[in-house]
């Protein structure tokens, strides 16, 4: 489904029952609103396994971010965090969702931060997936030094110092193996809708720059943070960093032996996702 929000068609899914029929009354579930991890990927990772349980207890949405997916790609000067979340609000109007519990993950995770601090009213509760206030990229080429060798190591400083696409094919090649502990199976990624120009444009323009500490701290609603310790794009060190930021009474679960893909190494990290939930509520 498409629905028209501040000048683009964005795409989106829904699964799960907002209302459901408990004999003669309904029960209305919270809604999840989902954010793709990014920069220029689409939702479908999480339909894999983090959407469908979460449909058990929830309406979850998928969202395509303007750039991303089968939303419209629009163009560069668009491809940034301020237009990302004005997109997501104006979303929220155009299909009358109200205060959902906001997930992102990566970059997806970095607009719900930004989307919380500014809108506070709009976002009921907050869950950040290997998320970073900031990129340190001595950071993460460290991080693939250790869990990769060397030549990792060497491929990420390449390729953050100049995202062109053959040094982006390399980073493919020889660095995303490394985000998770769990293989990612062939078929989950030919399912994948990318655009690879605005993930070169998001490393040679905001990742250099944004830094969303000011916004965490503003943040005013339940807040819970997931990270893998072996994550080298969203390192452990940046994740601290956010939970620092962030008010005293944000949650952080850190999990050993876990890289970028939370939910793909440590399948149960989804049941403290689901025991944050807002309860339902009779309609």
């Amino acid at each position: 489904m498409r629905v028209r929000a501040n000048g683009v068609d964005l795409f989106f899914d829904v699964e799960g029952l907002k209302l459901v029929a408990e004999g003669p009354w309904v029960r209305e579930q919270p809604t999840v609103l989902l954010l793709p991890t990014g920069p220029g990927v689409d939702h479908s990772l999480y339909k894999e396994h983090v959407g469908p349980t979460l449909a058990e207890a929830a309406q979850v949405v998928y969202l395509d971010l303007r750039g991303s997916g089968r939303s419209d790609w629009s163009s560069p000067e668009h491809w940034n965090l301020d237009t990302w979340v004005a997109d997501v609000v104006a979303f929220c109007e155009a299909t009358e969702l109200t205060r959902p519990t906001v997930l992102g993950t990566g970059m997806g995770g970095v607009v719900a931060v930004v989307l919380a601090a500014r809108h506070p009213r709009l976002v009921e509760r907050l869950v950040l997936v290997s998320t970073v206030p900031r990129y340190v990229h001595a950071r993460a080429v460290a991080e693939f030094d250790r869990l990769g060798g060397a030549e990792a190591g060497e491929v990420a400083a390449r390729y953050f110092a100049e995202p062109t696409e053959t040094n982006f094919a390399e980073f493919m090649r020889v660095c995303v193996p490394l985000y998770t502990r769990t293989p990612t199976p062939a078929d989950t990624v030919a399912r994948i809708e990318m655009n690879l120009a605005l993930a070169a444009h998001w490393e040679a323009t905001t990742a250099r720059e944004f830094d969303v500490r000011d916004e965490a701290a503003r943040i005013a609603c339940p807040t819970l943070v997931l990270a893998g310790e072996d994550d080298p794009s969203a390192t452990i060190a940046g994740v601290e960093e956010l939970v620092g930021a962030l008010p005293e009474s944000a949650a952080f679960l850190r999990y050993p032996a876990t890289g970028h893909g939370v939910f793909r190494d440590r399948p149960d990290a989804v049941e403290e996702v689901l025991r944050f939930l807002p309860a339902a509520e009779p309609a």
